[in-house]
């Protein structure tokens, strides 16, 4: 235990379908969601085929706003301007495949984002002849430093060109390193400079505080089954008003218009009501928000990953000798923690290392250990969880230190 406030840990496997002997110390991939929410799920599916046509065309559609109008009480912001997405990929690409982006015109990127965004901007390149501007992070580094960064960027494209930055895509929470990005702080500066803001906020939903009118992002995307309990694959895509009349859904269906005003909101809905699929993960976001308030709310599950995360990075990185990532204000780690692993020798190559480490983990150590390079070094990302206990990050600190023996 990390808060004698609290009873989260091991206590809380039983409510999850987790194998018995699983060391789920890599929950930021997937997710999972509790077993109370697997009777709904089934409910729904079964409902779908009791009577196809009642449930597509009528009553499926208003849990889909029923659901959308719980989450948006825990964004703030208004329920109208969130659509559901299978993943934040999907999201992702809904806003950058459709968005009316001409030849020459500038993406502002960093080269830590989620290696398929940046695929995706890359066939943007390929295929609409957009012009990347890539920004290098290495960490670990200042919030304060990525800010200037950016602005140096900005100043430099804006006064030394004949165009400038349209859109600026960034994280909220970096996959790897599985960081807290400095977003707010991104967000204004690139609003400020006229520039667009894509958030792909993947792993934010569960793991920090949001507030979206606040934040008022231009596209902003969240997986909802990562961190906030639900079934794969549920992620919400935010767009406000402004912008809706220039977003379409990837798979365009009959209810698709075009619109030369970014404001026109008129069809926003209609287009991203789910078509013919599976939607009954999208229906038990109220029930996975309700399980989470049942046990002690958002701050408090926060509160107790976080700091699993900060004990646990920490006791690893003494048993390795090593160093968490982090930075002077301490704010890398919400409720993924980083640690530089130690040196090793020998002749793979760093995609077989990766593959290498997978493997043996999953199939060896019955666990999942996301290692990869970063700054000429190699780190692994290992994730607080209320299921976990500060003796489950000893136990994978040993299970690398035994991986690394058989490199």
């Amino acid at each position: 235990m990390t808060d004698s406030t609290t009873n989260f840990g091991k206590s809380f496997r039983k409510d999850f379908l987790l194998e018995p002997e699983y060391l789920p110390i890599n929950h930021g991939s997937y997710g999972t969601y509790p077993n109370c929410i697997r009777p709904l799920l089934r409910e729904y599916q079964d409902n779908a085929e009791k009577h196809p046509d009642r449930w597509n065309r009528f009553e499926g559609h208003k849990l889909i706003k029923k659901n959308l109008e719980r989450l948006s009480k825990d964004l703030h912001c208004d329920p109208t301007n969130l659509a559901f997405a299978q993943n934040a990929t999907t999201g992702i690409n809904n806003v950058l495949r459709s968005f009316p982006f001409k030849e020459g015109d500038k993406i502002l990127m960093y080269q830590t984002s989620y290696a398929s965004v940046n695929k995706t901007l890359n066939f943007l390149k390929d295929h609409y002849k957009v012009k990347l501007i890539s920004i290098q992070l290495d960490y670990p580094i200042e919030d304060d430093q990525i800010v200037q960064l950016t602005k140096e960027v900005i100043e430099r494209e804006h006064t030394n060109s004949t165009s400038t930055i349209r859109m600026a895509a960034f994280d909220a929470i970096t996959s790897v390193p599985g960081v807290r990005f400095p977003f707010e702080k991104i967000n204004r500066l690139v609003q400020d400079n006229g520039i667009l803001s894509l958030i792909d906020a993947a792993h934010a939903i569960g793991q920090i505080d949001l507030n979206l009118s606040e934040l008022d992002p231009d596209f902003f995307i969240s997986n909802c089954h990562k961190w906030s309990f639900t079934p794969r694959g549920c992620a919400i895509l935010y767009v406000p008003a402004r912008n809706q009349g220039f977003i379409h859904p990837t798979s365009i269906t009959a209810a698709y218009e075009f619109h030369t005003d970014g404001t026109d909101s008129s069809s926003f809905a209609r287009e991203f009501a789910p078509s013919t699929m599976d939607m009954s993960p999208f229906m038990c976001v109220e029930a996975a928000l309700n399980y989470r308030e049942s046990i002690g709310g958002e701050k408090a599950i926060r509160t107790y990953t976080h700091n699993l995360a900060v004990q646990g990075g920490d006791l690893v990185a003494k048993i390795f000798g090593t160093q968490v990532m982090e930075n002077s204000t301490k704010t890398l780690t919400a409720s993924m923690v980083n640690i530089e692993l130690p040196a090793f020798t020998t002749t793979k190559s760093d995609v077989e290392i990766m593959k290498f480490f997978l493997n043996k983990s999953i199939y060896d150590y019955n666990t999942t250990l996301s290692v990869y390079k970063n700054n000429n070094k190699w780190w692994v990302r290992l994730s607080g969880q209320i299921y976990l206990e500060l003796d489950d990050f000893e136990k994978a600190a040993k299970i690398i230190l035994a991986i690394i023996k058989e490199l």
